[in-house]
């Protein structure tokens, strides 16, 4: 996938867009369903994540595609979001968002370092990892 499409997916929604600010991620199961994804019966879900100034979209990506799904995202104002940071292991790296509201879960993103089809996402990872900050784990 291009980044152009990525863009003009935000624009044609009426979205901030912003080259460099997306990236590729995999939502990672709360701990209490570790036991259901060991057999395969609940899914990671891929989205394309875009940081703009006031928001984050969440926008699903089709599982057999990886394109965009049209018309569907997710829009989660900056406002309502406590901390948001990146956690950096070794190897791969994690997006952690915390809300204001505390009946709110934690949420964790799975971010690889790298993603063949769409060299873009490298780039506007490293880019995002200075611009919103890293912890270790």
């Amino acid at each position: 996938m291009e980044e152009e499409t990525v863009l003009n997916f935000l624009k044609r929604h009426g979205l901030e867009s912003k080259q460099g600010q997306s990236i590729l991620a995999e939502k990672i199961l709360s701990k209490e369903n570790w036991l259901v994804s060991v057999f395969k019966k609940n899914k990671q879900k891929s989205y394309c994540i875009n940081f703009s100034k006031n928001e984050l979209v969440l926008i699903p990506l089709d599982e057999k595609t990886s394109s965009l799904k049209e018309g569907i995202y997710n829009q989660l104002p900056l406002s309502e979001i406590k901390e948001l940071y990146f956690e950096k292991p070794a190897a791969d790296n994690e997006l952690v968002v915390e809300y204001e509201d505390d009946s709110k879960p934690i949420e964790h993103y799975f971010i690889p370092q790298e993603n063949a089809v769409s060299p873009w996402h490298s780039r506007n990872l490293m880019h995002l990892m200075e611009e919103i900050g890293t912890k270790n784990k």
